[in-house]
């Protein structure tokens, strides 16, 4: 059992090395070498709140080989989430009275007691209910520091393309979370959620995200590459696409609402890029000052590279039955997705050694 491990270690530390070099990506020095780039590489996804990234990325890679075939034939990995929740109790009401708050907003906290919340928005504007006021600075930083959300589920999304397999889905959740236990055991996941989507047109868009992002500096002006990041393309509707651009602050926001501006943008990205004009349509800035831009670089370029040849293996296209226009279609996408996939890699990984 060791053995194996230190094996899959290994495996899993050739592939990061691979990927960190094929995106060029460059440590703090520039010149550093990397001691650990399966380490550094989680560091990264874990800073930026996305330690479940590489969990997606391998069992992506597992996916059409490992995977139960209704599964891989109906449904594909499209994101994990984790539900986290701070629920407020005697001992944080303790921190707070040691930290010599003023006696309103402990109190305030005292009568919400017992409550939990999803999101430190939510459980602000109740204690600002509470307090009758607004919180101060010093009340704000205390909270950041006070508040701790715990982790209480981990959800896996996937893109389905019919509702009917969802309902098919939901019925066999516990099972297909045992097969996924079994395949990544340091993974652990609490429930499936299903999303209806095109398979192919979401691996697609990842693909279309993922080659911008990884020559994003070369294809946007300095004063844009500087300030912001390909994140994902929202799809508002079959025809309709949205790229969200996520920018390192407001100051950036602002420079990049005034000059160039979104219109521009999307022009720009036409003509430099012509595959683009069926994708995107419009662009939306979203302020992540929290996330650094190369982080999201990272993201947007392992979610759009499965590093496979091809997402459909011989034998489950020949034994698919007649497939209407929009199947047809689905698979259309799936093989530009797959020329795509392989376009990103300047040296090609062996899937058979690096799995």
């Amino acid at each position: 059992m060791i053995m194996l491990s230190l094996a899959q270690e290994n495996k899993d530390r050739n592939l990061v090395n691979q990927f960190l070099r094929s995106i060029q990506y460059q440590g703090a020095s520039g010149r550093k070498p990397y001691g650990d780039a399966l380490s550094i590489l989680r560091a990264i996804f874990e800073a930026s709140g996305q330690q479940h990234l590489l969990y997606l990325v391998k069992l992506r890679k597992l996916w059409f080989d490992k995977i139960d075939s209704f599964l891989a034939r109906n449904a594909y990995p499209r994101n994990i989430s984790v539900l986290r929740q701070f629920t407020v109790n005697t001992d944080f009401i303790q921190e707070l009275t040691r930290a010599n708050v003023l006696p309103d907003f402990l109190q305030a906290a005292e009568k919400l007691n017992g409550k939990s919340f999803k999101r430190s928005v939510h459980f602000s504007a109740q204690l600002q209910k509470k307090l009758k006021r607004l919180l101060t600075s010093d009340e704000t930083e205390l909270l950041k520091h006070k508040v701790r959300f715990k982790a209480q589920q981990t959800i896996l999304h996937l893109t389905v393309y019919d509702g009917s397999i969802t309902q098919a889905l939901r019925f066999e959740t516990e099972a297909y979370l045992r097969m996924l236990h079994r395949l990544l055991p340091e993974l652990k996941l609490d429930n499936i959620r299903c999303h209806v989507g095109d398979l192919g047109q979401s691996q697609y868009d990842q693909s279309q995200v993922a080659l911008l992002a990884k020559d994003w500096h070369l294809v946007t002006p300095e004063e844009v590459h500087q300030n912001c990041m390909p994140a994902f393309l929202h799809r508002v509707s079959r025809g309709q696409a949205v790229l969200v651009l996520y920018v390192s602050s407001q100051q950036g926001l602002e420079l990049l609402k005034r000059t160039p501006g979104a219109d521009w943008l999307v022009q720009h990205l036409h003509k430099i890029r012509s595959e683009l004009q069926d994708v995107l349509q419009k662009i939306a800035f979203v302020p992540k000052p929290e996330l650094d831009l190369e982080q999201i670089r990272l993201r947007s370029f392992v979610l759009g590279d499965l590093q496979r040849e091809n997402l459909f293996s011989e034998r489950e296209t020949q034994s698919s039955p007649a497939v209407d226009g929009s199947t047809k279609a689905s698979l259309s996408a799936k093989e530009q997705f797959a020329k795509i996939s392989k376009r990103l890699k300047e040296k090609p990984v062996d899937l058979k050694s690096s799995c």
